[in-house]
């Protein structure tokens, strides 16, 4: 009996065959009955840990076809799930359409074969830990970032410090502990606190401690404070009033959130080297408060030029966008593109 899950979620019908025809190679396995009962059990639960896993161990001995069979033979379980929620249909098709998204992503890079392999990222929508309302996608957890926001004492300004033990650049990025240019430090007790201010335009932590009376200070949010942590989906931009829109929707559905935080390309202060300030890219990095998280390859190769793209193909890449040729120049000119972590309020 179909589901639901080629229709709502707008498979092709070469995408559709394809996990249909593999379905049938799959349900001759017992490795395949234990795994749809243990998922289905997580979905349940909502345990997206045990979930992406079994999407992952499917992967790994069936191939890419796979997790996208078992979701849709368990898609009964998943639409249930988001029913005893209270989660509107509307918000569900909005929040599982990152499932197609993901699959046309892998046939783009690979040669238009049918697959799944973001499983993880996917278990999260599945048991409802992520949701999209309008334009963005929200998931509460903790901050986990090693970092402390306080706002300051009859004042609406807001400082961000970092924790002890954070090894900096010399420009006060996040770096390996051997290449270093300083360690942070904090101290505290019941009326002074020592710690590193960092700089929330450009999202860098100072090399240099400061001192600050502890009664002036209100605590925001630290490492374990449960947040609302932001995604953006691709596929639209990322204009002005829809991202308000989506905001307000998120303070509705999640009213006891007072912060809002994420980590991506778009927040580089770098941006508005590239693209022009009224941009709709620089307007939405502008909204955040910044503060730096480690990474290896800066974010905006893969989403900019494609997912394949590495540092060394871009001065070479046959550019066709404006943003493209932006930063190849910006390259050259010694700028340096960093995954930025950033904060807002949203009271």
């Amino acid at each position: 009996m179909e589901n639901g899950f080629f229709t709502e979620l707008g498979f092709s019908q070469r995408q559709r065959l394809d996990i249909e025809m593999a379905a049938l190679q799959y349900c001759k396995s017992k490795q395949d009955a234990t795994m749809k009962a243990t998922f289905r059990e997580a979905i349940r639960m909502r345990d997206e840990k045990t979930a992406g896993t079994i999407l992952f161990e499917g992967l790994q001995a069936f191939g890419p076809l796979y997790p996208l069979h078992l979701i849709h033979t368990c898609y009964d379980s998943v639409c249930s799930l988001y029913d005893e929620l209270s989660i509107e249909p509307a918000i569900r098709l909005d929040t599982l359409a990152d499932i197609k998204l993901w699959t046309q992503t892998y046939a783009d890079s690979h040669g238009l074969e049918t697959g799944l392999t973001q499983v993880f990222w996917i278990a999260r929508h599945l048991c409802a830990r992520i949701l999209r309302l309008g334009r963005l996608q929200f998931e509460p957890a903790c901050l986990k970032a090693p970092f402390r926001i306080y706002r300051v004492e009859d004042s609406a300004r807001l400082v961000t410090i970092a924790e002890a033990n954070l090894a900096c650049d010399a420009n006060g990025y996040c770096t390996d502990e051997e290449k270093s240019s300083f360690i942070t430090t904090l101290a505290e007790d019941g009326l002074m606190l020592q710690a590193h201010v960092v700089d929330g335009r450009q999202g860098n932590v100072a090399a240099k401690p400061t001192l600050f009376d502890k009664a002036a200070l209100h605590c925001i949010a630290d490492a374990t404070t449960e947040v609302l942590h932001l995604h953006i989906p691709a596929g639209e931009r990322l204009i002005g009033n829809a991202v308000d829109a989506s905001l307000t929707q998120a303070k509705a559905f999640f009213p006891a959130h007072r912060v809002a935080v994420c980590t991506s390309w778009l927040l580089d202060p770098a941006l508005s080297l590239v693209a022009d300030t009224e941009s709709n890219i620089v307007q939405f990095m502008e909204r955040f408060s910044k503060f730096p998280v480690p990474f290896q390859t800066p974010q905006i190769f893969e989403r900019v030029f494609g997912f394949t793209a590495t540092a060394e193909d871009i001065p070479q890449w046959k550019a066709t966008t404006t943003l493209q040729h932006a930063v190849q120049r910006a390259l050259c000119e010694g700028v340096t593109f960093r995954t930025m972590g950033g904060y807002f309020l949203l009271e």
